[in-house]
């Protein structure tokens, strides 16, 4: 949450900057020679620019889990762990004690269980159904490399 208040501050300011700021003649093509409609084409680059900044941000929060592709980092016991999305085998709510009160659970193909993060944590449900669903995903790709695999060691009948 304070990092999504701090960033309002950011955004007033670079787009006041955008709005009072001079800018140069020959940027008015931006805008096909209008000021007006070049300092609205600036803004809307600087609000884009600083969507990427907030993710950025956001990404490190010390509690904050990044998924990319078919990998999952997020810390544990003070340390940033990668899993590979396709080694996890289920993912679950249990209950942790007061502060965090339910925590997604994922475990992995060796064993391991880690907590992921609250229940209540902002992008706690998109993460949940990104991870659910890549691990889902996996599952299918497996059962159909093990039904490929079963083929090629059996012999057709009657050949």
């Amino acid at each position: 949450m304070l990092a999504r208040v701090g960033l309002w501050p950011v955004y007033f300011v670079a787009l006041l900057i955008v709005g009072l700021g001079r800018i140069p003649g020959n940027w008015w093509v931006i805008g096909a020679g209008s000021e007006t409609l070049t300092r609205a084409v600036i803004a809307l680059v600087v609000v884009y620019l600083l969507g990427w900044l907030r993710m950025i941000v956001f990404a490190l929060v010390p509690g904050a889990v990044v998924q990319f592709g078919r990998r999952l980092w997020f810390r544990h016991r003070g340390r940033r762990i990668m899993v590979r999305i396709t080694t996890i085998l289920a993912i679950d709510v249990e209950q942790r004690p007061p502060p965090v009160q339910e925590a997604f659970i994922i475990e992995l193909d060796d064993g391991a269980l880690y907590d992921l993060c609250p229940v209540r944590w902002d992008g706690a449900e998109r993460i949940y159904a990104a991870v659910a669903r890549q691990v889902r995903r996996a599952r299918i790709r497996a059962a159909r490399r093990d039904a490929r695999a079963n083929r090629r060691k059996d012999p057709k009948p009657g050949a």
